[in-house]
């Protein structure tokens, strides 16, 4: 039963990690973007916008994982099934508030490209978007590291 419970407390880290990682790379658009042209620059912003859609839906996927696998982790453990949902350490919460300013980068981020196709100024909402960004990496590793030091203390 332990195997079982650590591998279902595991799922949430393994899914996270995947997901910063594509955060990273995400985040090399500030860098890349400045060095393309023409149709190859409109592809990679493209390419841009859709993967940042996607990862707005995995994010939500990322959190739905870690509410099931505390449910999970109740069941295991043998207590009411939502005693473990509410965070109790400053990662749970951390995860909301990281939900939050990631809902907020996708919003600014679907500003800008709708003020840019309606002709209007974007670059203010495109540099608070690069900024957002910014502050949601440290943020994240901040998170993660949190992450590992409460999953030893459960494992």
């Amino acid at each position: 039963m332990e195997i079982a419970r650590t591998a279902v407390m595991l799922l949430h880290p393994i899914a996270a990690l995947t997901l910063i990682w594509l955060f990273a790379k995400q985040r090399r658009w500030r860098k890349e973007g400045r060095l393309l042209k023409g149709a190859e620059r409109s592809a990679a912003l493209e390419s841009h916008q859709v993967t940042g859609d996607r990862m707005m839906a995995a994010v939500l996927g990322v959190i739905a994982l870690a509410f099931t696998a505390q449910l999970a982790r109740a069941q295991f453990d043998g207590v009411d099934a939502t005693a473990y949902l509410v965070p109790g350490h400053f990662h749970g919460w951390a995860g909301l508030l990281g939900l939050a300013l990631m809902l907020n980068l996708w919003r600014m981020g679907r500003k800008t490209r709708n003020q840019k196709a309606e002709g209007q100024s974007f670059a203010r909402s495109k540099e608070m978007h690069g900024k957002i960004s910014d502050l949601m990496m440290t943020l994240v590793f901040i998170h993660a590291f949190l992450g590992f030091l409460y999953l030893l203390a459960i494992l």
